[in-house]
């Protein structure tokens, strides 16, 4: 049963991700910032039935975390998406990189209106939901992979809950 829901809410965050990139393709004169993308996929979520109001916040929530990290590795290190992800890209679905790609691109475009909050928004925890890339636990150093998008597991090493994206 378990497992079933934390599949719904990894296909959610998948879906959401998808939406909020046709937004941003999608607009004719200006591109909708990315938070109004991730809002106006949020609402379609819940409006479709795929997601309770608080599911879909938080599926919200992990994308943006994941997009501004990425955004603000690409703009200070001037590396590529890649280098973020600290895996073969290869091994990453192809649709879902290049989905994450382009919110990640916008969001690199908006990162300096959200310099502040994105300073602050860098934490991952057990039970979150995350895209692909290598996470490093705070307390203990040791490096988890994610091929797909997942739900993040205690730290194997030492069981504790805290990580941040790791960096090169």
């Amino acid at each position: 049963m378990k497992n079933q829901s934390s599949n719904h809410l990894i296909d959610a965050y998948e879906r959401m991700l998808e939406r909020a990139n046709h937004l941003i393709h999608d607009a004719e004169e200006q591109l909708p910032a990315v938070q109004q993308a991730l809002k106006q996929a949020q609402k379609s979520a819940i409006e479709l039935g795929e997601l309770s109001k608080e599911e879909a916040s938080k599926i919200a929530g992990y994308i943006k975390r994941d997009a501004q990290d990425a955004a603000h590795y690409l703009q200070h290190s001037g590396k590529e998406l890649k280098d973020w992800l600290r895996i073969d890209a290869q091994l990453v679905e192809a649709n879902l990189l290049d989905l994450f790609s382009t919110l990640a691109d916008q969001t690199r475009i908006e990162l300096d209106k959200l310099a502040d909050q994105a300073r602050h928004s860098n934490d991952y925890f057990t039970g979150d939901i995350t895209s692909p890339g290598s996470l490093e636990c705070l307390n203990c150093g040791q490096t988890m992979q994610f091929h797909k998008t997942s739900h993040i597991p205690p730290c194997p090493k030492c069981h504790k809950t805290a990580f941040r994206r790791e960096k090169s």
